[in-house]
């Protein structure tokens, strides 16, 4: 009898023991998989972080040489980092955008900032479009911004075609601002206020963003690009949007 009492007290004990350890051993795991998921999260939040604000920084950067090396040395962080795929597709086809502004190698030109321009010369030019000539120079305007079939493009990238083309307004924006020819009263007697500056850069973006394109029932094919100017516009002149003539 007292051998058997102490067997049952033995496997009850190791039983116990077995319950405690087990549980131990969960709630290590447990713990030990927490603070994997938790430091996981942690990690994308701090590149979720470092890729926002590397993309404000390039999105406002207007020298061409250096947003260049900005997409070099970014691809190469992304090709040894262990998300490497992450944003590689993102980063190829704002590399995309690049040599569509710039060209394939040294920056030569502005093109977007010059498509800018030519929408402005068809909104000076009147409504008459003889031969139809303007609407096929809007046409090639389309093309060489990339809007060509935007809408269907996918989220991301209409998201970096429309940053592409804001910072296309605000390099113009500056510009603008700069020129001597632009700021200065008639005859250059005297500097223009920058209340009167900000109403003639509205005016200019006026005619290219939204007179151009009503003139040519073409708002559609040009919705992002106005999207931009407005976007390019609030940034710098945040209290003065009624300039703007949509």
């Amino acid at each position: 009898m007292q051998d058997r009492e102490k067997k049952e007290e033995h496997r009850e004990k190791n039983i116990g023991q077995e319950g405690r350890n087990g549980q131990e051993g969960r709630n290590g795991q447990e713990g030990r998989n927490g603070l994997e998921r938790r430091t996981g999260l942690e990690t994308d939040r701090q590149e979720d972080r470092e890729e926002k604000l590397w993309r404000e920084a390039f999105y406002q950067e207007l020298d061409a040489v250096k947003r260049q090396q900005m997409l070099k040395e970014r691809e190469e962080v992304r090709n040894i980092g262990e998300n490497a795929d992450r944003t590689t597709a993102e980063i190829r086809f704002m590399e995309k955008l690049w040599i569509a502004r710039y060209g394939k190698r040294r920056p030569k030109k502005d093109a977007f900032v010059g498509s800018l321009m030519e929408l402005k010369y068809i909104a000076e030019g009147g409504s008459v479009d003889l031969g139809g000539q303007k609407r096929k120079l809007a046409i090639e305007i389309i093309t060489k911004l990339c809007l060509f079939d935007a809408e269907k493009r996918n989220v991301w990238e209409q998201e970096l075609l429309l940053q592409e083309l804001k910072n296309a307004f605000l390099k113009l924006i500056d510009v603008s601002r700069k020129g001597r020819g632009f700021t200065s009263i008639v005859f250059g007697m005297g500097q223009l206020s920058e209340e009167s500056v900000a109403k003639k850069i509205a005016d200019q973006i006026s005619m290219i963003a939204f007179a151009a394109p009503h003139m040519l029932h073409m708002d559609k094919e040009f919705e992002l690009l106005q999207k931009a100017a407005l976007a390019a516009f609030r940034q710098e002149y945040p209290q003065r949007e009624h300039f703007l003539k949509k």
